[in-house]
């Protein structure tokens, strides 16, 4: 790496010296998805080796070669592993996976540093102790509430619950920097974001308020959010929320569900996951410092050197801009970018050249094989940089409208059933159980009819708003239609399923909805499905929509889980 030009390799070395401070919580967890392995989870084995492939890949690009070497020794071990028996580590791959933990032992400092203290919002907190990625993610985030809130029940604390925020009341915004460090103390809560909500009037009528308001978004930049409420919803109470700093504005009537659905906008957008950028070139020195640039603005990275192994890549990791080499041995980039465009699966990824090729004869030529774009080396970083985020944006965006409901923002019935077509394939290949669960709002019609389609938009985003939060990262949520979802568990049985549908119905059907001028409840009913129980994902489907027409029929808000045709009359169980 040392013939890298001279600020490059500075930046590379800071970026390797913080992958070495971050070897000991890689120890800690190839230990727990062994642990998961040992423990006979089906997924875990696949998982393992997902991570050691990135562990190979990054200790690559930061120069840690022996880590490479003995990474990519256990990930062949562990795929060999995952086409025989798919769920156990044989011998060979637990020395290998120790050889892993050796050398990563010796490229450390004996003690990490600490963590750094002072800042609540941001301070090292806890992680959930079980040791699996399929966890419900810990969401930290504080809604503190100060002054009056018209039209707010008196049990808002418990509703804000219901979507895993946490509430707190204050008198005056000044108490909010003493609130946050109380809670931050030694093994308190640390929160990811804290909402301030209160109204426009509020912050306007008191002296200093506005003040404090603004010293506080100063001191925790993207992490404290301002959801403002006025008693009118026109221009001026809107300008006047926009001048005093608001991040979101509700008008009265107060509405829970409108306020959770602002907040998941404004906290989605601080958690955009980084964009994901494939590398193909088979230069060791380019790549890396490709990757480093990359990565510095926040992005993944993966590599191809083998042509071959493009389209194992575009599957299993969906990269959003392909950066292709023109010039590459037994196959060219404009023959790669043919071959890539050949195959409808992939033909809306970006694919941009970056060669030192400067004939734009050749260039346009490159073009018309399927490229979107070439960028020519050597090319200024920052040129780069943004060339790839607009384009990485762009993939993202046409992905989410082609994939998502427009109103729920869940993924629309033709890729629910893809993803659960895909899901089943893989839960068959490793051999474990896999759930699909279908949702059905109860009497549905009856609160279009009554408080109006505005209303019912409003409940079916609650209820997405609800699956989205308590569900793993892992489940898949979609809307099967008009009042239905459907959910798709993986590396989940049917009883588990159950118990955890029955807590989403009981919380749902706590929470209030409201139209302005009534405020009611609704409920919903449940139909499930396990695999292998049903052995294709036709019938899976159609067991769930079965079960769920019982649940109805047996007087709805209810949970039933579909049996598979034996000699007896009962398909499903009740809750």
């Amino acid at each position: 790496m040392e013939s890298l030009p001279p600020k490059v390799q500075e930046r590379l070395n800071q970026l390797s010296a913080r992958f070495r401070e971050g070897l000991p919580a890689v120890l800690e967890e190839l230990a727990g998805l062994r642990q998961r392995c040992e423990d006979g989870e089906t997924a875990a084995l696949r998982e393992l080796r997902m991570r050691v492939h990135r562990i190979a890949g990054s200790a690559s690009t930061f120069g840690f070669e022996l880590i490479t070497q003995t990474a990519r020794a256990a990930e062949q071990a562990i795929e060999r592993d995952l086409a025989t028996d798919g769920q156990r580590l044989t011998d060979e791959s637990q020395q290998a996976l120790n050889r892993i933990t050796q050398t990563v032992r010796e490229a450390v400092t004996p003690a990490p540093a600490a963590a750094p203290v002072g800042d609540p919002l941001t301070a090292e907190r806890p992680e959930v102790a079980n040791g699996s990625d399929d966890a419900i993610a810990a969401k930290h985030r504080l809604v503190i509430v100060t002054g009056p809130i018209p039209g707010a029940t008196d049990d808002i604390s418990d509703q804000l619950a219901v979507f895993g925020l946490t509430l707190v009341r204050v008198d005056e915004i000044a108490e909010v920097e003493t609130l946050l460090h109380r809670e931050s103390a030694v093994d308190g809560p640390h929160y990811d974001y804290t909402v301030l909500l209160s109204t426009v009037d509020f912050v306007a009528a008191g002296n200093g308020r506005l003040r404090d308001l603004t010293s506080l978004r100063n001191r925790y930049p993207g992490r404290f959010l301002t959801v403002l409420v006025g008693d009118e919803d026109d221009f001026d109470t809107r300008l006047r929320s926009v001048r005093y700093g608001a991040d979101a504005f509700l008008a009265l009537p107060f509405d829970t569900t409108a306020l959770v659905d602002h907040l998941e906008k404004m906290m989605g957008n601080q958690e955009t996951a980084p964009y994901h950028i494939l590398i193909v070139d088979d230069d060791p020195e380019q790549v890396s410092t490709t990757a480093l640039q990359l990565q510095q603005a926040g992005m993944i990275t993966s590599v191809v050197t083998d042509p071959r192994n493009i389209f194992r890549v575009l599957v299993e990791y969906k990269p959003e801009l392909i950066l292709l080499d023109m010039y590459m041995p037994d196959c060219s980039g404009a023959e790669l970018a043919s071959i890539i465009r050949q195959n409808d699966s992939f033909v809306g990824i970006p694919i941009v050249f970056l060669s030192v090729e400067t004939d734009s004869e050749r260039q346009f030529d490159a073009i018309r094989s399927g490229a979107d774009d070439f960028l020519t080396k050597p090319i200024d970083p920052e040129h780069l940089v943004t060339s790839v985020r607009i384009r990485a944006a762009r993939t993202r965006a046409m992905r989410f409208f082609m994939e998502r409901d427009s109103l729920t923002g869940l993924l629309n019935h033709t890729n629910l059933k893809e993803r659960l077509e895909d899901d089943l394939s893989r839960a068959r290949r490793i051999g474990t159980r896999m759930v699909f669960a279908m949702i059905d709002i109860d009497h549905f019609k009856s609160v279009n009819d009554t408080y109006g389609h505005l209303t019912g938009d409003r409940v079916l985003k609650g209820l997405a708003r609800l699956l989205e939060e308590r569900l793993r990262r892992t489940d898949v949520v979609g809307r099967y239609g008009g009042e239905e979802f459907g959910i798709i568990l993986f590396n989940t049985d049917g009883v588990q399923a159950k118990r955890l549908m029955d807590g989403l119905r009981e919380s749902f059907s706590r929470l209030r909805q409201t139209n302005g001028e009534a405020t009611f409840t609704v409920t919903f009913s449940c139909g499930i499905a396990e695999f292998p129980r049903f052995e294709s994902a036709s019938s899976v489907s159609e067991a769930a929509d079965a079960a769920l027409y019982l649940a109805k029929e047996a007087g709805r808000n209810r949970v039933m889980v579909a049996e598979p045709p034996s000699g007896d009359d009962e398909t499903a169980q009740s809750s």
